[in-house]
């Protein structure tokens, strides 16, 4: 599954590198869309989903989500601002395909919805963050 991650440009999609020391759980069971994920916990956490080919595994998609240092409140509860970035090949989660996705949680107004933002926009956020 690294392998097939390895022949993507994930960087170019907003991923970062998957920390060495990162805990991963493999979810191995065909569901609608995919036929494995990976869950990915380090200074970020994630999901990357997978299909069978003949060869191995193929990457469709990949969701991370980073957080931020400021904490905020919610009707759920209290929780760290974020920002998440998703991509799919295939329909996995409902995304728009092929298109990079990138959502902010939190009350920072100057990234909050219904504003739609690009990876220019957050990359000094996330840089600031320490990602």
């Amino acid at each position: 599954m690294f392998e097939a991650m390895g022949r993507v440009d994930r960087k170019s999609l907003g991923f970062t590198p998957v920390d060495p020391d990162a805990l991963i759980r493999l979810e191995y069971r065909p569901r609608s869309g995919y036929d494995a994920m990976l869950h990915i916990d380090g200074r970020s956490s994630r999901t990357v989903a997978f299909r069978r080919i003949p060869s191995g595994y193929e990457w469709i998609g990949e969701q991370e989500i980073f957080r931020g240092p400021k904490r905020y409140k919610s009707v759920d509860g209290e929780f760290n601002e974020s920002i998440t970035i998703n991509y799919e090949k295939l329909p996995i989660s409902g995304f728009p395909l092929n298109t990079i996705s990138v959502h902010y949680d939190g009350e920072n107004s100057d990234l909050s919805w219904p504003r739609e933002l690009s990876l220019e926009q957050v990359r000094p956020v996330l840089q600031q963050w320490g990602y």
